[in-house]
């Protein structure tokens, strides 16, 4: 007698070309999660050259799910003569996990928006209520580490690294003033100061707010460049992000004087003594291998991330360095202040160099202590494993609803 197969559901991972390597590792740890729970998981790398292979080979899978990160995995096929997402060809739900804010990836978001088979997930609450307010399923699911790329407790052989890239944003002025006329670079330089201010306050809102305060002629003509324009006026909020992004990397880093700090990542503009730049170390594994010998590590997240934390965040406090990050709302909600990570105030530059002080200089067992402590909360709590449970809850429910909704259409029909 034949033993009764177990039904598997199929989940098809799109892995994409990501010059930090964070998507490998993402893929690898959610695959290896989502085994455990009983999904039979496949990885396919699409490029130019293999399109037609995979497809095929997506179509002999059959997966119940697909999915990718920031829409990067995102196959259009022509159906009818018109281009469509793949997934709704074949009929599956497909996943994308945008780890940064959905608005630096408008343009793939905005050819998608007719598709009913995406759930969309987001590592901030902000970015998730905007997806929601066009329309769209929403998810939040948290940054985590994959505990196979954090390296064993180590010697500390740097105090303090500083995660890049940082550009002079005087150069970035500069730049603006050689592309906009004088309204349009007021615009810009107000509104990247404004979220440098007010680093919780979403750059979309902050936009609306600032325009608001022109004169009517400017308020008409930006209304119309966004509404002729949109592809434009997201890319334009983006730089200006950056700006502000840069603005508070660079003055944070101009105003430390009295310890050395290693800056990972590029760095455009001229920098004092105590900077030591490492330009080379640019992937997720690099900065992570250098933060494991780091005493401190100071990071300043960028403004896309309103409420939430990032990856690096997670990283960091995983590798038992000592982790600055700034005062989120959510910082509380994975990592308790002054017992697992340090939390300051991005424009308190005298707070910022008494809190590196204090930890290298006075209070070293107080010092480790904490980064152990976070290191610890780190791999039991936040590990990709663990988000992997999550997301198998999230395709559990949705298998359960389409079970049922297939078991009602029979009554609908009497």
């Amino acid at each position: 007698m034949e033993e009764n197969k177990v039904f598997k559901p199929r989940v098809l991972f799109i892995k994409t070309p990501d010059p930090k390597s964070f998507n490998e590792s993402i893929i690898e740890a959610l695959s290896k999660s989502l085994s455990a729970r009983g999904y039979e998981t496949k990885t396919v790398e699409p490029t130019p050259e293999n399109i037609q292979q995979t497809v095929e080979e997506i179509i002999e899978f059959k997966p119940l799910f697909s999915f990718d990160i920031n829409l990067d995995g995102m196959i259009f096929a022509e159906r009818d003569n018109e281009k469509k997402p793949f997934c709704d060809i074949l009929g599956n739900i497909h996943l994308t996990w945008f780890i940064d804010d959905p608005m630096i990836h408008f343009t793939k978001l905005k050819s998608v928006l007719n598709s009913n088979q995406i759930l969309y997930l987001t590592i901030d609450v902000e970015h998730g209520q905007w997806i929601s307010s066009i329309g769209k399923n929403v998810a939040f699911l948290a940054p985590g580490i994959n505990p196979s790329k954090i390296p064993p407790m180590m010697e500390k052989d740097f105090d303090i690294a500083f995660i890049g890239p940082i550009t002079d944003p005087s150069i970035i002025e500069q730049n603006w003033r050689e592309r906009f006329d004088d309204t349009l670079f007021g615009f810009a330089v107000e509104l990247g100061r404004l979220i440098y201010r007010n680093p919780d306050i979403p750059i979309r809102f902050a936009s609306g707010y600032l325009i608001s305060q022109f004169n009517p002629q400017f308020q008409e003509a930006i209304y119309n460049f966004q509404r002729q324009n949109e592809d434009d006026f997201m890319n334009l909020l983006v730089e200006i992000g950056l700006y502000a992004m840069n603005l508070r990397r660079w003055n944070i880093i101009d105003n430390i004087d009295n310890f050395e700090v290693s800056i990972l990542g590029q760095v455009i503009g001229e920098t004092k003594e105590n900077i030591v730049i490492y330009e080379d170390i640019q992937t997720q594994q690099e900065i992570i291998n250098f933060l494991s010998r780091t005493k401190i590590s100071l990071l300043s997240q960028p403004p896309f991330l309103p409420s939430g934390l990032g990856f690096t965040v997670f990283d960091s406090v995983a590798t038992g360095a000592l982790t600055f990050v700034e005062e989120r709302l959510s910082s509380k909600a994975f990592f308790t202040p002054d017992e697992e990570i340090i939390t300051y105030h991005p424009m308190d530059f005298i707070e910022i160099e008494g809190k590196l002080y204090q930890y290298l200089e006075e209070d070293v067992k107080r010092r480790e202590e904490i980064a152990k402590a976070g290191r610890e909360r780190a791999f039991r709590e936040h590990t990709l494993y663990n988000r992997g449970e999550l997301l198998a809850n999230i395709m559990d429910d949705i298998i359960k609803r389409s079970l049922q909704e297939e078991e009602n259409k029979p009554e609908e029909n009497n």
